[in-house]
């Protein structure tokens, strides 16, 4: 084995280095990991031959890494301790609390930061990841491609048991102790649930209580009542680092790429401009019907074009996709004339990373009680401080009410998106969320999302702007959607503006549904409030007791929807 070990160093070697001048001046070179020591399928841990990879390609623009197909490892002490205390239940059950913060520690695997022009040829590789990691971390990167990886972890951030006897007051799970190690006395994690005959997961509890019977069965005292047979899922973690972060980048492209398990989100975008993903699978390894603890993807204060095509998503914990910016509360900045001092209050920072805008970006002042703009303002000037925490902004004119009772939010980054082509199947809450405009959402088989299949405006509840317009959807088949967490008004399809008080005034404009199949349940399949300009027309829907409900708006059309009834604004038809 050492010899042949030795040849193949030297053949990559040969391989990896420069072989094309480019008439820009950027030289290209093929970075093979077997130069580094990283082999495919020895059953060794490639974490430092990995990342002397990654530190090769960062230093030179126009590289492509070459993974040969098989399976790579990849260990860190501080990495499986951060697995070991959140699995074994030294964090008790805020994991969250304790890791998802800009100061806990973290473990980056595959570091990609500051990257030029770079290509990852990863078709057939797998990357199996022993403790908690951000795996492919994409910060201040240009023009990247990522082809074909698959990223998994050695001891899946869950557990799942088969649910035996179950009381009025608590059920007990057998759990192979052998595949999911390091539980230890205190058992902790988010309790969900997967109905074996529907082949769909779905929620009853959250942090009940816990305990040992013997050594493989774990007795949880709740009243969810589960369907013996069925499978309960223990989510070790809520948040936590992402799969893949997209940050403060731009033109960044996954194909073919996979994710079956990760103690967070699969992938987080956050100020970056244009990402593409196509044939990204979020989905669960084969035998498991688990894949992400939190959101498949989910991108942040991005602009540009978010594409997701062709991909595929199923069995995480939460939503498929979340496009949105913030809502910042104000702070008025006593010691520096027109500054302001912005913040985002009562949410999640998924990117665990600051947000701000940039000089020359357009902010609307919203009022607090109902979204609705009131002036707009080009930003002068950007002071921030991550020690701090802080971000301050010099607008071009006054504020023109007060801080307390409105918001400021970002124009500027509201990036068009095209999710076309995928396919959706079981996952808790809702499919696609959608905060921003020029979207087309056409061709897509969303099927069994527990809660609503496309929500469309903003959310001033988890501070998630904006509202939205020039939106399409059409020619989708959504099925069995809204059954339970997450479901909203409209099971199918909801467009809305929440959290505010009173009425929604229309702040949604410019929805096109049409042509799409619609196998509903609940009250009604599709809802409309808030919008000024709707075309609800042609859609086969059945299964919910209405078609289409509309309140609050204005300008809106809807026909031939099939014979199911219908109500705009207290009107049925």
């Amino acid at each position: 084995m050492t010899t042949i070990h030795i040849s193949m160093l030297g053949l990559a070697l040969a391989l990896s280095g420069p072989h094309i001048s480019c008439a820009n001046g950027i030289t290209a070179s093929r970075i093979d990991v077997t130069a580094y020591g990283a082999y495919p399928d020895d059953g060794q841990n490639d974490a430092t031959a990995l990342r002397k990879a990654m530190a090769a390609a960062r230093s030179q623009p126009g590289a492509t890494v070459y993974f040969p197909p098989g399976v790579y490892r990849f260990s860190d002490a501080e990495a499986r301790r951060i697995e070991y205390e959140a699995i074994s239940g030294q964090y008790g059950e805020d994991v969250q609390g304790h890791l998802f913060k800009p100061d806990a520690p973290y473990v980056i695997a595959l570091d990609l930061a500051g990257s030029r022009e770079v290509t990852v040829e990863a078709a057939g590789a797998t990357l199996v990841l022993e403790g908690w990691y951000e795996a492919v971390s994409i910060t201040g990167a240009e023009n990247l491609r990522i082809n074909g990886l698959t990223l998994t972890y050695k001891r899946p951030p869950h557990t799942i048991g088969v649910i035996g006897a179950v009381t009025d007051s608590y059920f007990d799970m057998q759990v192979d102790t052998g595949r999911y190690t390091m539980l230890d006395s205190a058992v902790t994690g988010r309790i969900h649930f997967y109905d074996v005959a529907k082949a769909r997961v779905y929620t009853g509890a959250w942090h009940d209580k816990k305990e040992w019977l013997d050594d493989t069965t774990i007795r949880v005292f709740s009243g969810a009542k589960p369907q013996p047979g069925d499978l309960c899922i223990l989510r070790h973690s809520a948040h936590y680092r992402p799969g893949i972060l997209i940050k403060e980048s731009k033109n960044i492209a996954l194909t073919d790429v996979t994710i079956h398990s990760q103690p967070g989100m699969g992938v987080v975008g956050h100020r970056s401009e244009d990402i593409f993903l196509r044939n990204l699978q979020v989905i669960p390894e084969p035998g498991s019907v688990v894949s992400t603890n939190t959101d498949a993807t989910h991108f942040t204060s991005c602009k540009g074009r978010i594409v997701l095509d062709a991909c595929k998503f199923g069995g995480q914990g939460d939503d498929c996709t979340n496009i949105h910016n913030y809502y910042y509360t104000l702070y008025p900045n006593a010691t520096r004339q027109g500054w302001v001092d912005i913040a985002v209050a009562q949410a999640d920072l998924h990117a665990l990373s600051l947000d701000f805008p940039d000089v020359g970006d357009t902010l609307s002042l919203v009022a607090r009680g109902s979204l609705e703009p009131v002036a707009t303002y080009t930003v002068r000037g950007v002071d921030t401080s991550h020690r701090e925490w802080r971000v301050s902004v010099q607008l071009d004119g006054p504020l023109s009410g007060d801080a307390a009772s409105h918001y400021l939010t970002n124009e500027t980054r509201r990036p068009a998106a095209e999710i076309t082509n995928n396919t959706v199947r079981s996952h808790l809450a809702r499919a696609y969320l959608i905060k921003t405009n020029r979207v087309r959402i056409v061709g897509n088989t969303i099927q069994q999302s527990s809660g609503t299949a496309i929500q469309l405006g903003a959310e001033s509840g988890w501070r998630e702007s904006g509202p939205v317009a020039d939106v399409v959807i059409e020619n989708n088949w959504i099925v069995d959607c809204g059954y339970g967490h997450g479901r909203q008004t409209g099971t199918a399809i909801n467009i809305a503006v929440s959290g505010i008080d009173g009425p929604p005034p229309p702040l949604n404009k410019n929805i096109v549904i049409r042509n799409n199949v619609i196998q509903a349940t609940g009250a009604q399949a599709i809802y409309v409030s808030g919008t000024d300009g709707a075309s609800v027309t042609h859609n086969a829907v059945s299964g919910s007791d209405r078609a289409v409900l509309v309140e609050h708006s204005t300008d809106v059309t809807v026909r031939g929807n099939g014979p199911l009834p219908v109500i705009i604004n207290d009107n049925k038809q």
